[in-house]
């Protein structure tokens, strides 16, 4: 069985605001995230842009995805207050649908 944990990111982004939260999400957890397409793409103009980052794990223990949970959702939190206009985000974690490898395709859900 595998878990999905996803990180959705709203709002105002820099160009390269995007690969900086994929590599830090990577450095922190430990695990591998990609970002998904949404429906209006990545806007890199400083307009408003919306992204999905998508980490799948393997469960063989709860306390693995357990631990990257928390960690992603620390670091939303760190982002957010970073900002003088926080960011919409929100962390969510989800069975992955059978048959669903760690990096293939998925979907979201929010909880925060």
């Amino acid at each position: 069985m595998s878990a999905r944990i996803s990180v959705t990111v709203k709002g105002p982004l820099g160009i390269d605001e995007p690969d900086l939260m994929l590599a830090e999400l990577e450095r922190q957890t430990g695990v591998v995230w990609r970002p998904q397409p949404v429906d209006e793409g990545k806007v890199l103009n400083g307009s408003i842009a919306e992204i999905v980052m998508v980490a799948v794990l393997t469960k063989a223990t709860e306390v693995t995805v357990q631990a990257a949970l928390d960690r992603a959702k620390q670091l939303v939190g760190r982002w957010r207050s970073e900002r003088l206009d926080p960011l919409e985000m929100t962390v969510s974690e989800e069975p992955a649908p059978d048959g669903e490898a760690p990096g293939g395709p998925a979907s979201t859900g929010s909880d925060h």
